[in-house]
């Protein structure tokens, strides 16, 4: 089938090619074109199922409609949704999404960008590893629009969409506490990055409100690119404490989903034996065998504020001064695993 062109759409109307070229690139106003004409140009454009020549738009504009997406770890079910809510609004908003992973290595991440930068890339929505410094305040200084999702550098000044991670987990634990349990574990990833450390300071918080300073033991760090016999271990290691484990909570899904596979596989029941906790909110906590309380993340809200932020800065060929500083907050989510 050929591809409709906007001389068919301006054979179809019976107008120059030059009027349908000037609504379509948003100048209908501009050149005194009438709504009546610029509705009907639209109509006929959707019943031909026009498509814009992309190259053609580039050299015409300078942009490329395309967005690069660097997002921390495919693998974490958080990231793959929020990569999907991300991709949906950018498709709303006529653009197009280039997918990267950077599994948290920053020597990767860097190589990432750089392709993505050489790709031309209108802008950029990002989790940045932890170290990538360097990187971002090259952006901001090359004034290339971008926008962080998840975490954030805090020296340095830059539009960025995240949750509370501290009041998320105090709240989160403060709901085990009020259900009686006292001896509580955390299992999370090393907090050096940002998120991590807001949640680990909010579950030591609760529990030190509650009167209890948590032994060290209590807290297990896992690496970064962690696999399921890292949260064995670290499973393991809690529950044989001489304290008699009563409740974990897991700093994140993929963390939690590995975590109630060895639970399982030890013989413990939740949340007869161990209650449970976790960060985010996949699809399996809702139908497991003993559904899980959940730490919901504003999935859609957040990759639809990211997007608007980008696009803004993007088209309006402006950074934003002051920069957009968006913190959102979760939805705690009271399952059959916390009691």
């Amino acid at each position: 089938m050929k591809k409709a062109s906007i001389q068919d759409i301006a054979d179809r109307l019976g107008v120059s090619k030059a009027l349908v070229s000037f609504v379509l690139n948003g100048k209908g106003k501009e050149k005194r074109i009438s709504e009546q004409m610029i509705r009907k140009v639209f109509d006929v454009a959707k019943e031909l199922n026009y498509r814009p020549n992309q190259v053609a738009k580039w050299f015409r504009t300078g942009k490329t409609q395309t967005i690069g997406l660097i997002i921390a770890d495919i693998s974490n079910p958080f990231f793959g949704k929020l990569g999907r809510e991300i991709e949906r609004e950018a498709s709303r908003k006529d653009y197009k999404i280039i997918f990267c992973s950077s599994d948290e290595n920053t020597e990767k991440f860097e190589e990432q960008l750089e392709m993505l930068v050489k790709s031309q890339v209108d802008g950029f929505i990002i989790a940045p590893p932890q170290g990538s410094n360097p990187q971002i305040e090259a952006l901001t200084k090359a004034k290339i629009p971008y926008v962080l999702i998840d975490r954030y550098f805090p020296e340095i000044d830059s539009n960025y969409v995240i949750i509370n991670n501290y009041t998320a987990s105090y709240n989160a634990t403060k709901h085990l506490l009020d259900k009686g349990y006292r001896n509580i574990g955390f299992i999370t990833v090393n907090d050096e990055l940002i998120t991590m450390h807001g949640r680990t300071r909010g579950y030591l918080q609760a529990m030190r409100d509650a009167g209890i300073e948590p032994p060290g033991d209590y807290i297990y760090k896992l690496p970064f690119s962690h696999e399921k016999e890292d949260v064995c271990n670290a499973v393991k290691r809690l529950v044989s404490m001489e304290d008699h484990l009563e409740g974990i909570l897991f700093s994140s899904s993929k963390i939690g989903l590995m975590g109630l596979e060895v639970i399982s596989e030890l013989g413990l029941n939740v949340p007869d034996d161990l209650a449970v906790v976790s960060f985010d909110d996949p699809d399996f906590f809702k139908v497991c065998f003993s559904p899980v309380t959940a730490i919901a993340q504003p999935l859609e809200e957040m990759g639809r504020k990211a997007v608007q932020i980008l696009i803004r800065e993007i088209e309006s060929g402006k950074i934003s001064t002051p920069s957009k500083k968006i913190m959102l907050k979760t939805n705690f989510i009271v399952r059959r695993s916390s009691g």
